[in-house]
């Protein structure tokens, strides 16, 4: 119960800070519109991470991984590119859709996660995390279905106007760009979660496949590759606007809030993936979108339909049952389970030999190789035990008993002879008095 209360804690606070991120990015608009360049605040969000954990290392006195292989930090230059392509996509999609509509479209990346998962990192799910997981699309598609009515009628509209374009009403136009802004968005926003369930798995995997290395050295060593790819969009995307207009264009304090609460809400980010997984992370994205209904409906007028508190509803509902004490019980069964049929096919692999059906020329060359192998060291087993029987006399050979009852007695019996014999012909004596005992009690 603690365990939980810890982890379901650390989610709080990185939805919070995710929560916080999203609703300074909406408080920084100007006109509705972003004024800055989101490239170098991306930028500046991995500078100041960094500065972070290396401020961390210092103050810890946390020293670098015995045995370091560059070859290895490469295994965070992959996630690190697809953070960079995703974290400029999320203030493309705010140009689209509001933090709400977007903090709700966001919680698909659960499926692409669990998909993963499975595949990929192999974590079995059981079935009450699936039937959570159904939950959640049922609960993202109801409070997204006021949307897509809007959407509809926007179409119909623009069909029934004919040719008539330029005799459509101000207000035909603003729902037709409307219905266009919002598809866009939920294309940007497939296209978003898709690389980010690819990041978050990817790094999973690399923060937990080498557990002696710090957790403060490998973040650093994501940040460096995130500073290099955002440096490399900076220059390629905006780099003559930069120039000519300036690196802080537009900033304003609304911009540094942005850039502090998304360097804390990252590396917090880091510690769930590190600790926890990726489940737990898509999951604080689920109570960040409740927050940020929350706070877009006190400060930015937000007005929450009925078919989004719905959504909401089963959301919670998901969220509970995936993290219920039972339902981790069942993935930790289903996980002994499927460890459990790997051995046991690893086994019967192992010493049944194969069928006909399905058997190819290659395996059935393996097979008579170990078939051969085995025949050998049989030979050469009757050879070992043929020249013992040559020096012990005849007395030997009936080291094979013809009974369990015979093989207990002749293990009993010959553990009794000495370790180390000086007189060999009185070991032979005590041999053959003991193959004579066991005889008898054959016979009897």
């Amino acid at each position: 119960m603690v365990e939980l209360v810890r982890m379901l804690a650390g989610m709080l606070a990185v939805a919070t800070l995710m929560c916080s991120g999203n609703l300074c990015i909406s408080a920084s608009k100007q006109d509705g519109k972003i004024p800055y360049s989101s490239t170098t605040v991306t930028l500046l969000i991995e500078v100041l991470k960094l500065a972070v954990m290396l401020a961390a290392i210092v103050a810890t006195g946390t020293p670098p991984p015995a045995r370091f292989a560059p070859i290895e930090a490469f295994y965070y230059a992959v996630p690190s590119f697809l953070y960079a392509i995703d974290n400029n996509l999320n203030y493309v999609i705010l140009r689209f859709m509001d933090a709400a509509t977007l903090s709700v479209l966001w919680n698909l990346k659960i499926v692409v996660t669990a998909v993963l998962f499975r595949v990929v990192l192999k974590h079995p799910l059981s079935q009450l995390r699936k039937v959570a997981i159904v939950l959640l699309v049922v609960g993202v598609l109801t409070s997204q279905s006021n949307h897509l009515r809007q959407m509809q009628d926007a179409m119909a509209k623009k069909s029934g106007s004919g040719s008539g374009m330029d005799m459509r009403s101000e207000e035909d136009a603003a729902a037709d760009q409307t219905a266009q802004d919002l598809a866009v968005g939920v294309l940007l926003v497939l296209v978003g979660v898709t690389m980010s369930s690819c990041a978050s798995v990817f790094t999973e995997w690399a923060f937990k496949r080498k557990s002696s290395c710090p957790f403060l050295w490998q973040n650093i060593q994501m940040y460096v590759f995130g500073i290099i790819f955002n440096t490399a969009g900076v220059l390629l995307v905006e780099g003559e606007e930069i120039s000519s207009e300036g690196f802080f264009h537009g900033y304003s304090k609304w911009t540094l809030a942005v850039v502090a609460v998304n360097s804390i809400g990252g590396i917090g980010m880091g510690f769930i993936l590190k600790y926890l997984d990726n489940i737990a992370c898509v999951y604080s994205h689920s109570m960040a979108m409740m927050l940020t209904m929350l706070f877009s409906m006190l400060f930015f007028s937000f007005q929450p339909s009925l078919e989004f508190g719905c959504g909401l509803t089963v959301l919670i509902i998901s969220m509970y049952i995936y993290h219920h004490p039972l339902a981790h019980h069942d993935a930790m069964a289903a996980a002994d389970a499927a460890k459990t049929r790997r051995s046991s096919g690893t086994c019967s692999e192992r010493h049944e030999p194969p069928s006909g059906k399905g058997v190819t020329e290659r395996s059935e060359k393996k097979r008579l190789t170990k078939l051969r192998q085995q025949e050998n060291d049989d030979d050469d087993d009757d050879t070992d035990q043929s020249s013992i029987a040559s020096s012990s006399g005849s007395s030997l050979p009936s080291m094979a008993p013809r009974s369990m009852r015979g093989l207990k007695l002749k293990a009993a019996q010959y553990s009794m002879l000495p370790g180390e014999s000086e007189d060999l012909e009185s070991a032979r004596a005590n041999a053959k008095a003991m193959d004579a005992s066991l005889n008898n009690q054959t016979h009897k």
